[in-house]
């Protein structure tokens, strides 16, 4: 009996928790808890609402080509061709994040009208994760470079041009995944940013509050949460480093001073990154992210065309279509 009240006794000492490991329990909690929406948020920022594709492609020209074809890793594309008879360079219009082939505030429907006029031949197409394409969500230019690939190659398929006569023009999104494509293609034409993005780190801990609405400590567990669990290490994302291993490319760099989204910095040390005497940096005051085409139309027109004709060589004469004439007219 004594015996037994002597355990009963020692009983409490025995489950009694330490204290440590009670203050430490809040702090489990809170990380599992840290972690988890992390996970979520991750999960659900990279993927985006499909815009409709508005306007529709006659604001462009009179006619075209609906495309499908494939990514360089077998993801579907959609897209629209439009065809210049007799030209002898194309161009890829590549989107921003959320937006597509035609439907942006970079107006890419206006972009392609210019460009057309110009004599150029033009793809423009949705990348993976938006419009009509195929995909679930978009990897800040980890593996849009594969799109954009497929994408010169069937426009210079269509042009019956050489891939270096084909020039890709991309706007925030797609200018940094411009960027990445040419470490992997050396052989693709002349490259133009608009509110490209020089480093993906950096831009993704300057903004990533303005998407997620969070607090911005939540940021890094974002981006751990999307290398563990999606696969997706935005570390590999360095647009600036991809212009400075390749001194030989001349780039054209436009970035609004007033940028909330891709802060000014990006445009500078992208110009910074590159030695080459050609390249060139538009700063153009007054207008927010990808905003310098509807700030200043004829500036924009008249740089853009000046640098790929000095890439590309003089633009060659071409009979404009009926229906490429009236797009222009119509103008908006």
């Amino acid at each position: 009996m004594l015996l037994a009240r002597r355990y009963i006794r020692r009983v409490p000492r025995q489950i009694r928790v330490p204290r440590p490991l009670l203050l430490a329990a809040p702090l489990v909690l809170a990380l599992v808890a840290y972690c988890m929406i992390s996970f979520r948020v991750a999960e659900s920022v990279t993927r985006v609402d499909r815009l409709p594709l508005e306007p529709p492609a006659t604001s462009v020209a009179g006619t075209h080509e609906d495309v499908s074809f494939e990514s360089r890793d077998g993801t579907l594309l959609k897209g629209w061709w439009f065809a210049v008879a007799g030209a002898d360079r194309a161009a890829v219009l590549v989107h921003g994040r959320g937006r597509n082939r035609i439907n942006s505030t970079f107006r890419p429907d206006r972009i392609a009208r210019m460009l057309l006029s110009h004599g150029y031949s033009l793809l423009l197409f949705d990348l993976r994760g938006h419009g009509e394409s195929g995909g679930t969500r978009y990897t800040l230019g980890i593996e849009e470079p594969r799109d954009v690939l497929a994408a010169i190659d069937l426009a210079a398929t269509k042009a019956r041009v050489d891939r270096a006569r084909v020039a890709v023009i991309g706007e925030s999104l797609g200018g940094g995944s411009a960027l990445m494509t040419v470490k992997e293609d050396l052989s693709i034409g002349p490259v133009v940013t608009d509110s490209a993005f020089a480093d993906g780190n950096a831009v993704v801990s300057e903004s990533a509050s303005k998407y997620t609405n969070l607090p911005s400590w939540f940021t890094p567990g974002i981006v751990l949460m999307s290398r563990i669990f999606l696969g997706l290490d935005i570390g590999q994302v360095t647009p600036a480093k991809v212009v400075a291993a390749h001194p030989e490319r001349a780039f054209l760099f436009i970035q609004c001073v007033d940028d909330q989204t891709v802060l000014l910095h990006h445009g500078l040390d992208l110009r910074a990154a590159s030695t080459n005497p050609r390249s060139e940096l538009w700063l153009v005051p007054g207008c927010d992210h990808v905003q310098a085409f509807a700030t200043r139309p004829a500036e924009w027109e008249q740089r853009v065309t000046a640098f790929l004709a000095r890439e590309l060589g003089p633009e060659k004469p071409v009979a404009r279509a009926a229906g490429i004439l009236a797009a222009l007219r119509r103008g908006g």
